[in-house]
């Protein structure tokens, strides 16, 4: 397990866990019938890209540092991820943190987006895959997040028969702290976010297990990796 933006990783498989908000806004875009997820972390390249497209066929859904950026519909908050708002719609997607990390990565189309709400999920889906995996937990540029180590803690608690690193059984461990979201929302990101009104969108996010989707990279896309095993 890493935590923070890798420099470059190539891994059998990735997972990229931002908890707060990325991964469940994801997930639940996903699974209230998105096409797909084209993450940018540029937002003028999102931009660009939305312009390019007919009108109607896409949602710009973003933010820095928890704002709406300008021309962009939606934060992303996954209570706007509804389906009368994405249904059958591309999301053309940029955040602070999560789209940054997925342009470091290598062999994006060996990355998975895990969270919380699809721990369980996530990590069946990674023993059936049988490779060698990193579990990276976003954090920010001024360093590691809590909960995101909690995220990655709870995706690495179904993996408890492989052999994980130091690092990966300490996230376990504080997944299984039985104040976890307490401290969570005691983070610094936690805090940020409900100075920006979106308490409901934290104690959303840390819903343990609640989404069977598991969000993966099919080239510069995001789809429903579950899905196309059923």
């Amino acid at each position: 397990m890493t935590s923070g933006v890798p420099d470059e990783v190539s891994y059998g498989t990735s997972v990229v866990v931002d908890v707060l908000r990325s991964s469940s806004t994801i997930i639940q875009a996903l699974s209230n019938g998105a096409r797909t997820v084209i993450p940018f972390s540029n937002i003028r390249d999102a931009l660009r890209y939305r312009s390019s497209m007919p009108r109607g066929s896409c949602v710009l859904v973003g933010e820095r540092g928890g704002i709406t950026p300008r021309g962009f519909t939606f934060n992303i908050s996954p209570f706007d991820m509804s389906k009368d708002n994405v249904w059958g719609k591309t999301i053309v997607y940029s955040s602070t943190n999560l789209t940054r990390v997925l342009g470091k990565l290598k062999r994006r189309d060996s990355t998975i987006i895990g969270g919380i709400v699809n721990a369980k999920a996530a990590a069946d889906f990674l023993r059936s895959e049988d490779n060698d995996v990193a579990i990276i937990a976003c954090g920010t540029l001024q360093g590691p997040t809590i909960e995101d180590l909690a995220g990655a803690g709870a995706i690495a608690a179904g993996l408890l028969n492989e052999d994980l690193s130091d690092d990966a059984l300490i996230a376990v461990g504080l997944y299984k702290n039985p104040y976890w979201r307490s401290l969570v929302k005691r983070g610094r990101i936690a805090k940020r976010l409900l100075d920006l009104g979106f308490m409901r969108d934290i104690d959303f996010c840390l819903q343990p297990n609640t989404s069977s989707v598991v969000p993966g990279m099919r080239g510069n896309r995001i789809v429903n990796l579950a899905q196309k095993k059923t």
